[in-house]
Parts: C-alpha cells; structure tokens; sequence
C-alpha cells in the first residue's frame, strides 16, 4: 500500500492527503449527526406512535362512555320506561323515534331495549321477540337463542362481546361487536338491558387508520386478551399466543409476526381496561429516520465533492511553482523526471547547485586574497586611473574605496609581535568607521603592516584618529607601535607616492621617535633645488621621450643617473624622482605602443627596498632599457592578424572554468582597457558577449549530438554557474538547453 502510494506523482499524493483531511472531519461529523438525527427522528416517530395510541383509547373509550350515556338517557325517557313499553302497544311506536334518534354515529348500527320478564326486544328499526332476534334476524355463530334471553335477564354489569361474524337476514355477513349494558346502569336490580350492536368497521374510522396505519393494525383486547375490534383481521389475531407475546414487556416491543419484524405499542385504558394496540412494520416505522438520514448522507457527499473540487483547484494554483520548479530541474538536467519525484529531483538540483556553489565558493576564497593582494598592487603601481575603475574592479574581492581621498599607512612594530600579525590587522579592521575605511596590502617585511586607506575627514581629523588608533593598538597588545603616514591624494594615481611618503616617514622614527605616528607633511623639506631639481629634471625628460629616439632616450636617462647620484638628494626626493620618471615611461609606451603591458617596468614597492643612490639610478636605467627594448620590437603584421590570433586564443581557451579577459590580457601583454576597447572596435561587441556566443553555440552542439545532462554540458562549456547559463541561453536561443534539446530531437 505505502509502495502504490509513493509511486503516485506528488500532486496526487498531496491532494490525496488533503481529501483525507477533509473526510476526517466530514465522517466525524457524518456519525455524530448519524446518530443525533437517528435519535431525534426515533423519538419524535415514538411520539407519533404515542398519539395514535392514545388516539386510538380515546376513540374506543368514548364510545363507551357514550354507549353508557345513551342507557342512561334510556333510564330517564318516560316512553322507554317498562310500564309503558309493557303495557301500551302504541306506545311501542313512539319509543322506536326515541331509540331512533340515540343512533349518534355511524358505527352504532342499532339500539335494542329489552324489559326483563317481557319477551321483546324494542329498536330503533323495529320491535323484536327475543326468541326471533337471534333465530331468524341476526345469526350469531357463538351466541344460541338458549343463551341470548338468558345474557338479557341476569346481566348485572356491562358486557362487550367481541367482534363476531354475524349473519343478518337478507344482508351479507358482517363483524359486529355488541355492547350490553344493564339499565339503570349500577343498580343492584335492573330492570332491563340495552344493547348495542355496532359496526366493528366503523368503531375505528376516527382515527383514519387507512392514514395512519396503512401497512400496520390497530387493535383493541379485553381483559381476558380477546380481540375486541381491529383495524384489519390478519391470522396473528386467531393466534392465542399472540397476546402473551405482546404483553411480555411494557409499552413498546418489536415482534417477529408472520416473519416480518413489526413495531408494537400499546397500553391498558384506566377507564375501561381494555388493552389498545398499533402494529407498524419496522420498514415503515424507520423509513422517515431512513430518509432524513439519506438526506443528510447526500449532503454530507455534496460538501465532500464540493470540498474536494475546491481541494483540487487550489492544489493546482499552488502547485504551480512546484511545476515550474520541475521544469527548470528538466532544463537542467536535459531529460524528463519522473512524476512521483519532483520534491526529490528538484532537491537534488538544489543539493548539486549547492555543492557546485560551494566549490565555486572556496575556488573564490581561495584566489580572493590572491586577487585582492594583485588589485592594491595595481593600485600602488598608478596602473589605475580613477577610482570608479578601481571600485569595478575591487567590487568583486570587496575592496571598494568609498570616500574621494586615499593614502598609505604603514605600521610598524616588534619582532615579538609578528606572530600575531592577523590579529593586529583584525584589530586595526574592526576600528574603521564610516570616516575611514582600508585594505591589507601583503609586504614583504614581516616587521611591518601596510594598509591602503580610503578617507573621508580632513587632515587633523583623520590625524587624530590615526593617533587614537596607534594608542588602542598600543594598549591591546603592549607593545611600540609605530606609524608611518602618506599624504592624503584625491587622484588614485598618486597612491604609490603616498606609499613612498609612508616608508621615508616610518624612516624617520630614528629622528622623531618610536611609539609615534610620524606624518609625511610634518617631515623637513630636502630639495636640492640649486644643484639638481628633480622638477626641471622630468620636464627634460618629456622633452626628449617626445622628440628623441631610444640612443637619446638612453643617454638622457643615463645622465640623470650622474648628476643626481653628485647632487646629494634625500633618499626620498630620489625615489619619488625615481617614481615619477617611471610612469612617465609607461605613458610614453602606452601612447606609442597601445595595448603593451606595464608589468615589465619596476614597481613602487621595489624602490623602498633601495637604500642608496647609486641603486635608485639602476632602477630607472633598468626602466628605461625596457623602455628601449619595447619600441624596437616589431608590432604585429596588422590589426586583422591580432584579433585573429585573440579570437583563436578564445577558441583553443573558452572551455576552461577559470578563463577571463584578463588572462586575454596577460596572454597578448595588453592592458585590460586597451584589450576590451580594441576588440570592440574591431568586432562590434564585447570580449564577453564574443566569448559566451562561442559557448552558447558549442552548447546547442552537445545538447544535439549526445545525452550527458545540461549541467554536464554547461560544465563542459566553461561555466560553473549553471542557473546563469540557463537564463543566458534562453536569452539568447529563445528556450531553455533541456526544451531546445526537445525540439531538435522531435
């Protein structure tokens, strides 16, 4: 059962579970009601057989009260007394109108008057000899002309006879019950006896029993459990048993007769002591409980269907993520799901896209530092231009620079301190505020921490805050802290002479003192500038990059290098001069040669590591030998040969996971923007767009040709983020990889 159940798709399984919720309440509430209803109709089809009892004593019981009423009228009428009915034979007459108009109803067939001792009989249709009464006119099977005066004379009290077959003279059979009644009526010595002999047929037509009983009886016993009068004569009344049967429990029983189970009611008149009874089959005494239950099982079903339709259309409106859900793990995975796993299949895409973002994730950590170490060098190295390259850039690795000024601090503290190097970077970390802001740059001097600072505040804000933070460093790990400061530049450009002015203030502690934050401005000038001015000094070198040939650029460099090693300049003024004459290499071979790489030129952090003159002219003698070699190096044949070689290169690369337009880049010695402006102008797009139609297009190729999965295929292609490949694709192609695998296929 649990197995047919879980091949079931999802949706039917849930919305077989909701139906379930909704029968649960619905069969609670079905068997209560079930059983209120069936009680309260029970009892209110108890009542009704209550009243149709008690209908039925009424009906009989005032009969007799009545019949009791006419004798004793009878007693009281001057033309019924014995003297005149015996002695005056006109007057016999007369009584017959009076007996006449005793016949109340329709079920008294006639009133007869009989004075003891006499031997007539006086009726309201006839004067009669008593011998003749039941000899000639009514022939009762059970009542002998012997017996019949004899009853008349020494009755005493009254008497009912039970319904009887009585032939009568000239008519059909017929079933009439007779009623005796001594008159007067309680008297020790009566002197007559009048007789009524009603039609049995008749004596229960007021309780309307062909409505009331249509299929049961209702029946009337005497003391003695003779059957006075019934509704309809059925064998079980000729059984003597019947009535014991009937009267073993009190009020209501149900009787198996004639094989069919009956309901019986019935009880004993106080008034009368006859014994009344209703009869009803169990069919008809519980079909109103039957059909009201019937109604309320309908209703029940209807609420069910309803629910249940109901049940159904929210299932799909809510379903419907879940099946767009299943359709992209289709996309995904390049082939249908079966439909009794959607939650399975869509968990695992899930578990595998989370597993290929955790490996993309520590693939990134561990080339975040990497990269980030790689941009604040760029960085130092002036190869960034503005700060919004630089924040593009670094938004990525999470270096953004978010105020307009920059500068360098160095910090630089004891041996015993550089094992808990992280945790002094970390501390100096968590004091930046919304005023400052800075980035570990990794230095080759264990001894000292460099940090790239991005600031918001003016000079002796940010000074003061500087000294706040070198006391709180000092306190937390009890050591000397010394500081070494840059000034604060707006263009990104001059960070690497910030960084200069950091190590030549962090130089000074010899002269200002440790356990201080000794700032660049606040440093003696050093400018030799009768001897030697490093200004004059670029200005003829911009002379001679723009007029000169690489010998002369070489002599001139090379002369440089004497005068200044004779003029006696700071060590500093001599590596900013060094600094400056450097970049003005770059932008010369950047102007002359678009595109060429700077990497081959000497950066700022090796001329901190020089320590005299004649090692600062080696540096840019060296840079300008490389400037030299560059402008005689052959450019390529022509601006088609180049970008055929890069298009190829895309081609022979695309594939691999960690491809980009920087390895582009590093790959042809261009700069990044060089290389991105140049492709453009010669493709009309971008390196991206051109490298993810290259992709795009080897994807539909495999999606045609084999079955591998689309993650396997998008792996395949060079990308490891499979959900943006699919929205690029679509993007692209117009459908998804698994739908336009579908169509290739039909």
């Amino acid at each position: 059962m649990k197995t047919a159940i879980n091949r079931l798709p999802v949706f039917y399984r849930y919305l077989l579970s909701y139906i379930l919720l909704l029968l649960l309440p619905l069969l609670f509430l079905g068997t209560t009601g079930y059983l209120r209803l069936a009680d309260i109709v029970g009892n209110e089809v108890e009542r009704n057989n209550q009243a149709l009892l008690d209908k039925l004593q009424d009906e009989v019981d005032q009969k007799l009260i009545q019949m009791n009423k006419i004798a004793g009228q009878i007693t009281q009428t001057p033309e019924l007394s014995p003297y005149v009915l015996t002695h005056d034979s006109v007057s016999m007459y007369e009584a017959k109108k009076v007996l006449e108009s005793k016949v109340v109803d329709d079920s008294i067939r006639e009133v007869l008057v009989h004075i003891r001792g006499s031997d007539y009989l006086y009726s309201s249709l006839s004067v009669y000899k008593v011998h003749d009464f039941v000899a000639d006119i009514y022939h009762y099977a059970d009542w002998t002309p012997e017996q019949f005066p004899e009853d008349l004379n020494r009755l005493t009290s009254p008497l009912l006879r039970p319904a009887e077959d009585v032939k009568i003279d000239g008519l059909p059979s017929q079933r009439l019950v007779t009623y005796m009644v001594p008159i007067p009526i309680n008297s020790q010595r009566p002197y007559g006896t009048v007789l009524f002999i009603l039609k049995e047929d008749m004596m229960l037509k007021g309780m309307n029993p062909e409505l009331t009983l249509p299929k049961g009886n209702a029946v009337v016993f005497d003391q003695q459990g003779r059957v006075l009068s019934a509704y309809k004569q059925e064998d079980y009344l000729k059984d003597s048993d019947f009535y014991k049967q009937l009267t073993k429990e009190k009020g209501h029983v149900q009787l198996d007769i004639q094989h069919k189970p009956y309901a019986v009611s019935y009880q004993k008149s106080p008034r009368s002591g006859l014994i009344y009874a209703t009869l009803q089959p169990q069919a008809t005494v519980v079909a109103p409980v039957n059909q009201v239950i019937f109604q309320w099982i309908n209703s029940l079903l209807i609420i069910f269907f309803v629910g249940g339709l109901f049940v159904y259309l929210v299932m799909l409106f809510n379903y419907k993520p879940v099946k767009r859900l299943a359709s992209l793990v289709e996309a995904v995975r390049g082939h249908s799901i079966r439909k009794a796993n959607e939650f399975e299949a869509i968990g695992s895409v899930i578990h595998d896209m989370a597993d290929s973002n955790r490996q993309l994730g520590r693939k990134l950590e561990e080339n975040r530092s990497a990269v980030k170490d790689h941009l604040l060098g760029s960085l130092l190295k002036g190869e960034m231009k503005t700060l919004q390259e630089v924040n593009e850039r670094g938004g990525e690795v999470g270096v953004v620079f978010p105020h307009p000024q920059t500068a360098v601090l160095i910090l630089e503290h004891p041996a015993s301190l550089v094992p808990q190097k992280k945790q002094l970077i970390e501390e100096v970390e968590r004091r930046f505020g919304e005023a400052e802001t800075g980035y570990f740059k990794d230095s080759l001097e264990d001894r000292r921490t460099l940090f790239i600072m991005s600031v918001q505040s003016s000079g002796d804000e940010w000074k003061r805050w500087l000294e706040s933070l070198r006391e709180h460093l000092t306190a937390v790990f009890a050591a000397p802290i010394t500081m070494g400061v840059g000034n604060l530049y707006e263009e990104v450009t001059q960070v690497g002479r910030s960084y200069l002015e950091a190590s030549t203030a962090i130089d000074y502690k010899l002269i200002k003192g440790n356990q201080r934050a000794i700032f660049f401005d606040e440093l003696p000038a050093h400018d030799r500038e009768d001897v030697f001015n490093p200004r004059r000094v670029l200005n003829e070198l911009d002379l001679v990059l723009q007029h000169g040939s690489a010998e002369r650029i070489t002599e001139a460099v090379q002369q440089i290098a004497v005068r200044m090693k004779q003029s006696g300049l700071t060590l500093f003024i001599a590596r900013e001069l060094c600094y400056d004459m450097i970049h003005k290499f770059i932008a010369f071979i950047e102007k002359k040669r678009p595109g060429s790489s700077s990497d081959s030129f000497p950066d700022v952090m090796a001329l901190t590591d020089v320590t005299t003159l004649d090692e600062i002219a080696g540096v840019f003698t060296t840079a300008c030998a490389t400037l030299c070699n560059s402008l005689q190096e052959r450019k390529p044949a022509s601006s088609a040969a180049l970008i055929e070689q890069i298009t190829e290169y895309i081609l022979n690369h695309y594939n691999e996971y960690d491809f980009s337009v920087q390895k582009i880049a590093d790959h042809f010695s261009l700069s990044l923007s060089y290389l991105s402006r140049y492709f453009k102008e010669q493709t009309g797009r971008t390196v991206m767009d051109y490298l993810n139609e290259i992709r795009i297009d080897q994807a539909k190729l495999l999606l045609r040709t084999n079955d591998r999965s689309v993650k396997d295929i998008v792996q395949q292609v060079g990308y490891y983020d499979v959900s943006s490949f699919i929205r690029k694709f679509k993007q692209s192609v117009g459908v998804t990889p698994g739908e336009y695998r579908k169509q290739q296929r039909v």
